[in-house]
């Protein structure tokens, strides 16, 4: 996994948490695990039917800093 991935996904999900949300409405603060457990960041979703092989990963999976 790249290094860009990765500092996309942590922005993503800090930006879920200062703004409380743990099922986010907007698609671009979603993330997606495909079948081969890539992450795919909501904005970032392919087009047509490859798009229905993605499962949601809830916001709660990742751990809080403290």
């Amino acid at each position: 996994m790249s290094q860009a991935v990765l500092e996309e996904l942590r922005d993503v999900v800090e930006e879920n948490r200062r703004e409380g949300e743990l099922v986010p409405r907007e698609k671009r603060r979603k993330v997606f695990v495909d079948a081969r457990g890539r992450i795919v960041i909501g904005d970032k979703l392919p087009k047509g039917d490859e798009g229905q092989s993605l499962s949601e990963v809830h916001q709660a999976v990742f751990a809080a800093r403290r």
